[in-house]
């Protein structure tokens, strides 16, 4: 193991540097850096280490640690950098991990324009948190053929540096298993970016407080992965999978006052489920595609405001379909197109309700209930064991269902106002 720390202090021109190293291989060792004042610079070489320690602390704005861990394993390293309350901080940690097992790191940084990154590689069992607090702080961790890893980013969850604004959080992950990611973000205008390409059984949970959050996972070629977003504040969320299956994505978005939106797209990808719950008022949309799936899940809850919901299930499969909308302007498109087992929910309690519906084939069933203000309801199931319902109860109801060949029933029930209903079965 190598250390090498040089300090510039204060404007003063002072050098320290000192220095372990072990040829082949070093165990069990320990070495502490501690800088005190403008610039510091700490940089730790480990080559071929198991068991060993390294602490640095630095205690000053512009300060800048580097770490890296080759060949190794079970090491432990720990990065401290406090940041003057003045101007920019600029503390700089990075910290690579090169066919490293069992690694624990830490980065703890307090202050502004912040940046801290993990790089491992062909690394296993690794546990690296990042932890930030300040305005406009990034850290960024990147996993490539990497299994079993913990990463935890944590941005202005602890004690305040000044206001906790401005977050960025990006992990990325190729060729990676049963890796556990969680990013948590507090104050506004948190983004939170999660791509993960070519592996499976990952975990990722991000978690926002605070006003214009912005929370995005991409999914490439991935199986068994599961997704957790919890935003509370004004906050938006997406979701994109490809080439994957089995994956579980779970969106809730609460305390709102403006906007929510959650999107969640998902093409060549099987065995789908996914939840989105909008709880907090304003500008709710929701749009979930899933395209090719087969035994997929789908439920979307909106409680108030502006709602919109837009579900498509496409080329079939056991599917289930589901929205759930409070009160405001409603709208819902749900679709199932070359659906098998079908089932298809829709429930708006009120405002101007409008809700459209469509199912092509086999076992199908159908229930639209809107309750007040503005309703329509259209529905449409093509073939095989049909069942259909629709209730409208209260002022500008008009109804409607047609239903295609095979076992058909149909009730519209609507109660006050302007009904109209036609049903059509053949």
């Amino acid at each position: 193991m190598k250390v090498k720390a040089s300090i510039i202090a204060m404007g003063l021109a002072a050098l320290a540097s000192g220095s372990v190293f072990a040829a082949g291989f070093s165990a069990n060792e320990s070495a502490t850096v501690s800088q005190f004042g403008e610039s510091n610079k700490a940089t730790v070489d480990q080559q071929s280490s198991i068991g060993d320690r390294v602490s640095v602390l630095q205690d000053g704005n512009g300060a800048k640690a580097t770490v890296t861990s080759k060949d190794g394993g079970f090491n432990r390293t720990d990065i401290a950098q406090n940041g003057a309350f003045r101007g920019d901080s600029g503390l700089v940690a990075n910290v690579t991990q090169d066919r490293a097992l069992g690694e624990r790191t830490s980065i703890t940084q307090s202050g502004s324009n912040s940046t801290a990154s993990v790089t491992q590689t062909a690394s296993a069992g690794d546990n690296d948190s990042i932890r930030q607090n300040g305005t406009n702080n990034t850290a960024k961790i990147t996993q490539t053929n990497a299994a079993g890893n913990t990463v935890n980013i944590d941005q202005g969850q602890g004690k305040g540096f000044a206001r906790l604004d401005g977050g960025s959080a990006t992990v990325t992950q190729t060729s990676t298993f049963g890796n556990n990611v969680q990013i948590s973000q507090t104050g506004d205008h948190g983004i939170a970016n999660v791509e993960t390409t070519g592996g499976g059984l990952n975990k990722t949970t991000i978690t926002q407080t605070g006003g214009g959050t912005d929370a995005y996972v991409g999914q490439h070629s991935e199986l068994g992965d599961t997704v957790s977003i919890k935003q509370d504040g004004s906050a938006l969320a997406k979701v994109f999978s490809n080439n994957g299956g089995g994956n579980k994505t779970t969106i809730e978005q609460s305390g709102a006052y403006a906007p929510n939106f959650a999107q969640v797209n998902q093409g060549n990808a099987v065995n789908e489920t996914t939840t989105i719950v909008q709880s907090g008022p304003l500008y709710n949309k929701t749009y979930v595609n899933q395209y090719n799936e087969s035994n997929d899940h789908t439920s979307v809850t909106q409680y108030g405001s502006t709602n919109e919901a837009t579900l498509t299930q496409q080329n079939g499969g056991r599917n289930v379909l589901t929205s759930f909308q409070g009160g405001s302007k409603n709208s819902a498109n749900l679709t199932q197109q070359a659906a098998v087992e079908s089932s298809l929910l829709s429930v708006q309690l009120g405002d101007l309700n409008v809700a459209n519906a469509t199912q092509s084939g086999k076992d199908e069933e159908l229930l639209l209930t809107q309750v007040g203000f503005g309703n329509s309801a259209t529905a449409s199931q093509s073939g095989t064991g049909n069942n259909a319902y629709v209730a409208q109860s209260g002022y500008g109801n008009v109804g409607s269902v047609t239903q295609v060949g095979a076992g058909n029933t149909a009730i519209v029930s609507q109660s006050g106002a302007k009904n109209t209903a036609t049903i059509s079965q053949r």
